[in-house]
């Protein structure tokens, strides 16, 4: 039985590309509506403000600030952020996180998990505020002993520090922990390359590569239960 369990965040929890879809369009509407700036137009300086802003911080979780995004998109449009920023990011954050839910059977699973004594972790590139705000909705808040973000080590997956700083906050050696995360080279690779078993939740997505890694589709995968015990 393994002593802690580590979790990546967006996409093995929750499903974050069906809310970041919903959001971005949401956003969009109100860039229209009161911003007065077509769509199209708008997402297109909207890539433009990302690629400055990843460009300029690289392998930091500054570069997930969406007030970050959405100054630099209004700046590139001639209008002044000061108008709109907040009002963009609440129209942004409350769709996104309104519409959240946890993936099939995570709850349960991570329930069972605190109910035997395993100690749980969360480890994510995002910023500290706005993951514990997800985990807070999704309910899973309850079941999660420690949060490990780039934003606390200045370094992101698959940065070593990254999974070695969670396996120091629960007080478990690598060899008796295991990690769920959603992308292969960053989470799965990442948390490998310390010794930590890793399991690749993919959900129905198609993926290629990683062989070598146990995929998981289901948080009721009934092999998974077998490996971590049930009720």
């Amino acid at each position: 039985m393994f002593k802690g369990v580590i979790f990546d965040i967006d996409g093995t929890l929750y499903d974050y590309q069906v809310n970041d879809i919903r959001a971005m369009k949401e956003l969009c509407a109100f860039v229209e509506d009161v911003v007065g700036v077509d769509e199209k137009i708008f997402r297109a300086t909207y890539s433009e403000a990302r690629k400055i802003i990843r460009a300029r911080l690289h392998d930091t979780a500054a570069q997930h600030s969406r007030v970050l995004l959405m100054q630099t998109a209004l700046e590139l449009l001639g209008k002044n952020p000061f108008d709109y920023v907040l009002k963009m990011y609440a129209a942004y954050w409350n769709c996104f996180l309104e519409g959240m839910r946890p993936y099939d059977g995570a709850a349960d699973f991570l329930r069972r998990l605190k109910a035997a004594g395993v100690k749980i972790s969360v480890c994510t590139d995002m910023t500290a505020h706005v993951q514990y705000r997800k985990l807070d909705v999704l309910g899973l808040a309850r079941y999660v002993d420690f949060m490990v973000t780039s934003e606390e080590t200045g370094c992101e997956k698959p940065a070593p520090i990254m999974f070695t700083s969670a396996l120091a906050k629960m007080n478990v050696r690598a060899n008796e922990a295991a990690y769920f995360g959603d992308t292969l080279d960053r989470d799965i690779e990442g948390a490998a390359a310390v010794g930590i078993e890793p399991f690749w939740f993919v959900a129905d997505r198609v993926v290629t590569g990683g062989d070598a890694f146990k995929k998981i589709y289901s948080y009721r995968d009934e092999e998974l239960i077998k490996i971590f015990g049930g009720d």
